[in-house]
């Protein structure tokens, strides 16, 4: 069988983040084995923390991936786990990307789309899922990816990683996520 594509960014740096934990889980996600394990071409990008970079690369990696799943990852202080994110907002995006923007308002719509994937948490996965993305480059990034294909799409916030959440910890759990995504998805 043909290796469906899955894609996976994470962001770069950004305020007082020295190091973006989803860049450094994206990175490290190859060395789980999941292009072999669950027969994937595994596409990992990594993002700036920009709206216009948002706007300008998320429409080329569907263009030019066609993935069968498109997975955004983004850091959260606020969260202890892989916390995958259920709906994204249209609009009320204020805070300013690493540049000193915010997203032009022509860009912006008043309505929230939720992924038609499901995921739960269970005993096999170790995650929680969220309704509030946060307003900001990652539920922009979702937002984004929602409108060109919301049955293909979904987003995760990763915790900062210390010693509990190593990056090739949660690189596995992620693994496990994306597996559970996959058997979801018909191209």
């Amino acid at each position: 069988m043909t290796p469906r594509t899955v894609v996976v960014t994470g962001f770069g740096i950004f305020r007082d983040y020295k190091v973006n934990a989803s860049w450094e889980v994206a990175q490290v996600l190859p060395e789980t084995g999941i292009a072999d394990e669950l027969n994937v071409n595994l596409v990992t990008i990594n993002i700036p923390v920009s709206y216009k970079d948002v706007d300008q690369i998320v429409p080329a990696l569907w263009d030019q991936h066609k993935p069968a799943l498109m997975v955004h990852l983004g850091v959260s202080h606020l969260v202890k786990t892989l916390t995958v994110e259920l709906i994204a907002n249209g609009d009320g995006y204020c805070g300013m990307d690493i540049y000193g923007n915010c997203p032009d308002d022509k860009c912006l719509v008043n309505n929230v789309i939720e992924t038609g994937l499901k995921i739960e948490c269970t005993d096999e996965l170790d995650i929680c899922t969220s309704r509030d993305a946060g307003r900001y480059l990652c539920e922009y990034i979702y937002f984004k990816s929602l409108c060109i294909n919301k049955n293909q799409t979904i987003f995760i916030h990763v915790p900062q990683l210390d010693q509990d959440n190593t990056a090739h910890k949660l690189a596995e759990k992620l693994k496990c996520v994306i597996k559970k995504l996959l058997e979801q998805v018909t191209e």
